[in-house]
């Protein structure tokens, strides 16, 4: 009998020190990164139960949101616009919302996904999710 408990008792400690690196991944999506690419800085903060994208060093590149159809928005600053909306979970360390693209102006399915700690990843994706533009982000120390 004694020997069972044990056998549970390491069980279920291997159970929860299994599922902590999930929930942790998870949370690291929170910060400020840097696009490996192009150099622009974003921040991802929690909103509305999910999470939200917004620029906040735009790259030299994409200074101003040039492309956007909206004549009211066209040539703003990209510094302070939110770029991903109404991310809701969408796996472990995966949130799925709409994602703006300066480059073209239009709005995306998007994908923020947790890799590690200190790097995420960006998709933007088109036809149910078949043909995706990806991007990698560095957390910003």
């Amino acid at each position: 009998m004694k020997r069972i408990l044990t056998l549970a008792s390491i069980s279920a400690a291997m159970t929860v020190a299994l599922s902590a690196p999930v929930f942790a991944a998870a949370e690291d999506a929170i910060g400020t990164w840097k696009d490996s690419e192009s150099g622009g800085i974003t921040q991802i903060y929690t909103c509305d139960g999910g999470v939200c994208i917004k620029v906040v060093t735009p790259s030299k590149a994409r200074e101003k949101d040039d492309n956007n159809p909206d004549p009211a928005l066209k040539g703003r600053s990209m510094a302070g616009v939110v770029i991903m909306t109404g991310a809701v979970k969408d796996g472990a360390d995966r949130w799925k919302g709409k994602v703006y693209n300066s480059e073209d102006g239009k709005e995306y399915t998007g994908f923020i996904e947790v890799k590690s700690k200190d790097d995420v990843k960006l998709e933007g994706c088109i036809l149910g999710g078949i043909l995706c533009k990806t991007r990698e982000w560095k957390r910003v120390q």
